[in-house]
């Protein structure tokens, strides 16, 4: 395969990259519109989805891998980096969309970032009130035992 048609491939699988992470990153922002409606059916939903996505993209990224090695094993380089120097026509549009993934990957971090900490604020506080309750369980528990012996000491309870 020629080297021109390998940089055709890899931008190719960029693109499909690009659409499925753009598509993670959507599926992310309404992961944090379900955890501030407390929806766990439909975060559990949208992870899922989110989940089958990714397997997507860790199959182009195999792709890409496999595509990569046989474009530096043509040129004779040791890295993609030294595609530049080779002036190839498609190399321009592979840095691009090496760049726009890595901006793509960079916004998903983030917003999973904030979801990450809104959840774990969530399972705190959910925390605190099961300690809570814990606690009235057992002052309850202290004021209100069934009283054994309801006689009065003075009172006799022969017949």
């Amino acid at each position: 395969m020629e080297p021109s048609d390998y940089l055709v491939k890899l931008n190719d699988i960029l693109v499909k990259k690009q659409a499925l992470l753009g598509e993670i990153l959507d599926l992310t922002r309404r992961q944090k519109e379900a955890l501030l409606r407390d929806d766990f059916n439909e975060l559990e939903i949208l992870i899922a989805r989110k989940q089958a996505k990714m397997d997507a993209v860790d199959r182009l990224d195999r792709q890409f891998l496999e595509h990569a090695e046989g474009l530096k094993k043509e040129l004779g380089i040791e890295s993609l980096e030294e595609l530049p120097s080779k002036k190839i026509s498609g190399t321009v549009g592979l840095k691009e969309n090496t760049a726009a993934v890595l901006d793509l990957l960079r916004e998903i971090k983030a917003v999973d970032d904030e979801n990450t900490a809104c959840l774990k604020k969530k399972m705190d506080d959910t925390k605190e009130k099961i300690r809570q309750s814990a606690g009235f369980r057992k002052v309850s528990a202290a004021y209100f035992q069934p009283r054994r012996g309801l006689t009065d000491s003075s009172f006799d309870e022969k017949k």
